[in-house]
């Protein structure tokens, strides 16, 4: 379909989508996407749209005003909105892009964590990719293309993990997340404390936190938490050792602890977990 804004030149093409009831419910699902060559009489002006936006600049220069920042988008740039939001964003002579407008599920919530992490403007490792996979979309459509429900979830879903993967100058801290999240892992019976996970990834204890639940969702120690909870459901369900053996092996120094710990997370106590996985 051509589109018909103003300043949008006429080898420029868009699709329209109108979700069922179901995909509403369970998926993610595309409203719009469009790949447009633009003179600098085209822009959006909006203080509210439902859909998200995603756009990739193939060339030129898109410049966009949101949440209190202003920034010119270039080529190679991908710019993330969340249009339900006031926005403004107009192209420079001889802008070219490929975007996507998308919503359900929990994808406001999902791209209000990457905005959190990244901002409207991101520049990393995976721009080409995200550009390739908004560029195929249309194209595939641009060719009379037809896919069910899940399959353009799962674009959707695949264009947000893109969008969420950290940059490369962060792949040294990342790497040390994961360096902490392997030594609980292998002394998941030992006292662990944020000091000594901290000292392991050679950061400040309150930056190893932020930067540890920012990439995991949970505290230091609430992941150590979860990973003694689920060793001590692995050992309920595949061997027979007693409720207090698999306390202390979990790094509990009484049963009472353990058991404190499947009624608060589970719902039930390690006894009646071991009836049910066994």
């Amino acid at each position: 379909m051509k589109s018909v804004d103003t300043g949008v030149l006429a080898r420029s093409v868009c699709f329209s989508f109108t979700p069922s009831d179901t995909a509403r419910q369970l998926y993610f699902y595309p409203t719009w996407c469009g790949h447009y060559f633009c003179t600098g009489r085209y822009f959006m002006r909006r203080e509210y749209f439902p859909p998200l936006l995603v756009a990739y600049i193939r060339e030129g220069t898109l410049h966009v005003e949101y949440e209190g920042e202003t920034f010119d988008a270039k080529k190679g740039d991908v710019v993330l909105l969340d249009c339900a939001r006031p926005h403004y964003y107009q192209a420079m002579e001889g802008l070219e892009f490929v975007y996507i407008h998308f919503d359900g599920s929990n994808s406001h919530e999902i791209c209000g964590h990457i905005l959190k992490l990244f901002g409207p403007l991101i520049r990393n490792q995976n721009n080409a990719l995200v550009g390739n996979l908004i560029y195929n979309m249309v194209k595939f459509y641009e060719q009379d293309g037809v896919e069910n429900m899940f399959d353009s979830s799962m674009r959707i879903y695949k264009l947000l993990q893109l969008l969420s993967e950290r940059e490369l100058h962060n792949q040294k801290e990342d790497t040390s997340i994961e360096k902490t999240i392997r030594y609980i892992r292998s002394h998941v019976g030992d006292k662990i404390t944020l000091e000594e996970l901290a000292d392991i990834a050679n950061l400040s204890t309150y930056y190893f936190s932020h930067r540890f639940k920012e990439e995991t969702g949970l505290s230091p120690i609430d992941y150590v938490i979860n990973t003694r909870l689920d060793q001590a459901k692995i050992l309920l369900a595949r061997t027979s050792m007693t409720v207090e053996e698999i306390a202390y092996e979990v790094g509990y120094q009484s049963s009472n602890s353990l058991i404190n710990l499947f009624n608060q997370k589970l719902g039930f106590s390690p006894r009646e977990y071991r009836k049910l996985a066994k």
